[in-house]
């Protein structure tokens, strides 16, 4: 029988965070880790500035701080975002606690504002998804 994979502590997920995205800023307050981080999906577009989020045991939670996210013309809502307005970046059972963020959650977040850039000239969500 397999063991169980082990959860990350938050620490873990810091310093996993920073080497990947130096300019980080994060900080652990009890059982949540609270980064900033500045994205820049490709060489052509605009860096954005995200919070990531990750309560112990809870899915990792992403927010566009800057710049304002802004409809296509005609879009009544942004596609591929919850009610609170965090980016929904991955189905429901994909995420588990020992998953390092830096290498799933912010490659998922580039990748979502990638085509969140694209919808916003054609319309069309191109990223798959529900």
């Amino acid at each position: 029988m397999r063991a169980e994979r082990q959860a990350r502590t938050l620490a873990q997920q810091a310093f996993a965070l920073h080497e990947v995205m130096p300019g980080a800023t994060c900080r652990i307050r009890h059982d949540t880790l609270s980064c900033r981080i500045d994205l820049q999906p490709t060489a052509a577009s605009r860096v954005y500035s995200i919070r990531l989020r990750y309560r112990l045991g809870k899915r990792p939670a992403v927010s566009v701080l800057q710049p304002e996210l802004v409809l296509h013309p005609g879009a009544r809502r942004l596609p591929h975002v919850y009610d609170d307005g965090t980016l929904c970046l991955h189905y429901p059972w994909e995420w588990k606690p020992h998953m390092i963020l830096a290498h799933t959650t912010l490659p998922w977040t580039s990748e979502w504002l990638y085509y969140y850039e694209i919808w916003r000239m054609t319309g069309a969500w191109t990223g798959g998804g529900h």
